[in-house]
């Protein structure tokens, strides 16, 4: 009798704890939330084949996958880079009759060796007017030239410390100098980890890296001189001018940690400013950059563990626990480097554990959507319960509306990034779930009556941190054309902006990181619109269109 007894009881717990972990991966938190939203609204996508499938060794490899766009032969139409696990190779798919085919082979891509691919980030290095390719590894950083659409190699001399594995890669010109720095974030190896829910021993984790490129695409380490030496463990980063005062600036997300912001004060120096997380802890691991409520300023959200584990689990060892937020965390730029934290404002704040996110305007509309990658691939109970990633469709009241089951974008895989670009050429953005441990799946945007203008410029160290802005006779709208957006991952340099039902662009301006300024007036909508940044460019120069 007593067995029976217990074995009753036994099953009872394990139903609780069942109904106790469903509870967290349903929307059940959710339900306060305004989830209505017009039907003409909700993009709608068809999945299309994207064969690569990601293999993770958890024994060895961070749980990050990398993934890039870039247009490898300049024709307009961008290509997909997806990084390899440990002893599987790095691969270049096109998009060509309806599908993405494996290109590799055609570009001369070589073989990686037995390392794993931990973050890449795209820009034209060597200034040949082709994007290159910089992808991070255990033994360091690499670059890939390309010429035309086939790649040679270069390994570069990564100063980092012996703790420290690369994970996301930011460029870009912090000195002005017009060669691309880059700021390495880092995260401490497998074999080294004692925990992750570890926040208050400082002397845990790695160290993230600013190099500092001297004209021939070699780097040195001036972390410590910048100020920005310390240990922590890091996913990613992000360089943008976010006070406009035309320097990158920089914005650090801190796994088991705060979100770091750091004024360029154009010495090769930063200073820290103080946000809504500083002094606090989070998991904040992907960052999504852009103008979400189209006020001229860069805004930023951070994903994070949200509702998917329970509040006392997720603290860790940290004693107060007031300074422990578990939310989803959107910082409201009022200017100034002054920020707020609006997420539960835009009724986003309550969602679950998530990755890379990317902001990007998925109907046309005028507004900026959010795409969030979920499902940790190391996270026991998500082998059960498989989070749907989200598409958050922005309503003019500057609020969020999931709407991935209705868009047909379910992501039932281990999601590290979207990956954004309009693969098939017809003015409305495509997208890509980067996945680890499990195949990527592609989708495409059915598309709607909604106008559009695209800005494609180069990505090289005169445009990264360009701030675009569109002026047609209703509204503004502001993008920035940035190095590292999403999770260890790089995003289109291709410009979007839907227009809804503007019929009329007066104006495009596009703002320099030494402050000069790019005109075009009246361009024609609907098109895709390339700017060749020249050396004798001036205040009031305006480039041809093409």
């Amino acid at each position: 009798m007593a067995k029976k007894i217990f074995k009753i009881i036994g099953i009872i717990i394990l139903l609780l704890l069942i109904g106790i972990l469903y509870f967290f991966w349903s929307d059940a938190n959710l339900k306060k939330y305004d989830v209505s939203i017009e039907k003409d609204k909700i993009p709608v996508f068809s999945q299309v084949e994207f064969p690569f499938t990601h293999i993770y060794d958890s024994k060895k490899s961070l749980p990050i996958a990398p993934s890039a766009v870039i247009d490898i032969n300049n024709d307009g139409i961008e290509e997909v880079f997806m990084g390899g696990g440990l002893s599987q190779d790095d691969e270049i798919f096109a998009f060509r009759d309806g599908k993405f085919v494996p290109i590799t082979s055609e570009t001369n891509f070589p073989s990686k060796g037995n390392y794993t691919s931990s973050g890449v980030a795209v820009a034209d290095f060597d200034d040949n007017g082709f994007l290159d390719l910089i992808i991070g590894r255990e033994d360091g950083l690499h670059i890939y030239y390309n010429n035309n659409a086939t790649f040679t190699h270069k390994a570069i001399e990564t100063p980092i410390n012996e703790k420290s594995s690369p994970a996301g890669i930011t460029v870009g010109d912090i000195n002005k100098d017009g060669h691309l720095d880059i700021f390495l974030s880092t995260y401490i190896k497998k074999e080294l980890m004692t925990g992750q829910t570890k926040f208050e021993d400082n002397s845990y984790g790695s160290t993230s890296a600013l190099l500092i490129n001297d004209g021939n695409n070699n780097f040195s380490n001036q972390t410590v001189s910048a100020g920005l030496d310390y240990i922590h463990n890091t996913f990613m980063a992000i360089l943008v001018d976010i006070d406009k005062d035309s320097h990158l600036d920089l914005v650090v997300a801190h796994d088991t940690g705060e979100v770091r912001t750091y004024k360029n004060n154009g010495n090769e120096t930063f200073k820290r400013i103080e946000n809504p997380l500083t002094n606090k802890f989070a998991y904040p691991m992907g960052i999504a950059a852009g103008d979400y409520n189209n006020d001229g300023l860069i805004d930023f959200m951070f994903s994070n563990t949200g509702s998917t584990l329970p509040r006392i689990l997720a603290k860790g060892d940290i004693k107060d626990a007031t300074k422990f937020n578990e939310k989803w965390i959107l910082f409201r730029n009022d200017g100034d480097f002054k920020f707020t934290d609006v997420a539960e404002e835009a009724k986003i704040a309550n969602y679950e554990f998530s990755w890379g996110a990317v902001f990007a305007d998925m109907n046309n509309d005028g507004l900026q959507d959010l795409l969030v990658a979920e499902n940790y691939v190391d996270l026991a109970p998500n082998k059960l319960f498989r989070l749907p990633s989200r598409m958050l469709i922005q309503k003019e009241d500057h609020t969020f509306v999931p709407t991935e089951k209705k868009s047909g974008v379910v992501n039932p895989n281990f999601g590290i990034t979207p990956l954004v670009s309009d693969f098939n050429n017809d003015g409305y953005l495509d997208f890509i779930w980067t996945n680890i441990n499990s195949p990527s799946l592609a989708f495409i945007n059915q598309g709607g009556t909604n106008n559009f203008i695209k800005i494609v410029l180069p990505k090289n160290a005169k445009t990264i941190g360009a701030k675009i802005e569109i002026a047609t006779p209703n509204k503004k709208l502001f993008e920035w054309l940035i190095s590292g957006e999403g999770l260890a991952s790089d995003q289109t340099n291709s410009i979007h902006f839907g227009l809804g039902t503007e019929k009329e662009v007066k104006t495009i301006t596009i703002t320099l990181i030494d402050g000069s300024k790019i005109f075009v007036e009246n361009p024609e909508i609907n098109t895709q619109i390339k700017i060749n940044v020249t050396e004798d460019i001036s205040k009031n120069f305006s480039e041809e269109i093409d």
